[in-house]
């Protein structure tokens, strides 16, 4: 049914990259180094998401996720937004997830570059990995799906990166605390 109608309604291109998606999320958490990068960063004093474009919304979510199961301080930003004020919370002690798929980049990599200046620990998370790999500590690959589900891999990768912190740190990663009763509660 869902097949018919998507078929219908969608693409081809669309359509098979939605029939590739299962393989994908396989692909990203059969190859994940997120259980490393959380070791090596489970100290951390906070954690910056960055990203651009359809990756914004992804770095404010995986900083949420940060939140909610570490209970540790993180912020997500659009890329562009990091000159004004947060830059100067930057330190060696901030790792900074950069959100850097699709096909431009550039801009993204200019604020890599940035906060690398200033010492910080760099996590890509990327469809890209030779071409930015020489910028990063750390890569999260995930496979290029697309505009459309690119953000999705990537999104996975950062939802490990926070389970695998949370874990370290013994938290309860199927019960934070407070957040039942403000999501249940009116």
């Amino acid at each position: 049914m869902l097949s018919r109608v998507l078929s219908e309604k969608c693409s081809p291109e669309f359509v098979e990259r939605v029939r590739d998606l299962p393989d994908h999320v396989q692909q990203v958490l059969d190859g994940s180094t997120a259980r490393a990068i959380a070791e090596a960063y489970e100290e951390a004093d906070g954690y910056f998401f960055i990203g651009r474009g359809c990756n914004a919304p992804v770095a404010l979510e995986g900083a949420l996720k940060m939140k909610e199961i570490t209970y540790k301080h993180a912020e997500g930003f659009a890329a562009g937004e990091l000159k004004h004020g947060p830059l100067a919370l930057v330190t060696e002690k901030m790792p900074v997830f950069a959100l850097l798929t699709g096909s431009d980049i550039s801009k993204t990599l200019g604020n890599v570059k940035e906060v690398e200046a200033r010492g910080a620990p760099v996590v890509a998370v990327t469809d890209s990995p030779d071409e930015v790999g020489q910028y990063a500590d750390y890569v999260l690959e995930v496979p290029d799906a697309g505009p459309w589900f690119t953000p999705i891999l990537a999104n996975i990768q950062l939802q490990l990166i926070s389970y695998w912190v949370a874990n370290r740190m013994g938290r309860s990663i199927d019960k934070p605390r407070n957040l039942a009763k403000s999501v249940t509660v009116e």
